[in-house]
């Protein structure tokens, strides 16, 4: 399992974050939630609507994965759009 480990903890506890789920709702206007787990045991959840939504879906889709994994890509993602501390991501993918 992949996680991103924070260059900066957001706590001292707080030092990674995992996905625990991703859902991809294509109907309608499109939603991603991102579902996270802290290495505290925090979970917290980020949403992205609407165009940027389906952006991001769009770009997924079509993504070469063997180069980089979804869980890497999404954690990525996350961190340049400051949900997330900057940091790297680490571990198998799963």
């Amino acid at each position: 399992m992949q996680s991103l480990t924070y260059t900066t903890p957001q706590t001292t506890i707080r030092e990674t974050a995992t996905i625990q789920f991703l859902h991809l709702d294509l109907r309608g206007a499109g939603t991603i939630v991102v579902g996270l787990l802290g290495s505290d045991g925090a979970t917290f959840q980020v949403t992205y609507t609407g165009a940027a939504a389906v952006a991001l879906m769009t770009a997924l889709n079509v993504a070469n994965l063997s180069v980089k994994s979804l869980h890497q890509r999404v954690l990525e993602k996350l961190a340049l759009d400051g949900f997330v501390p900057a940091g790297t991501v680490t571990g198998t993918p799963s």
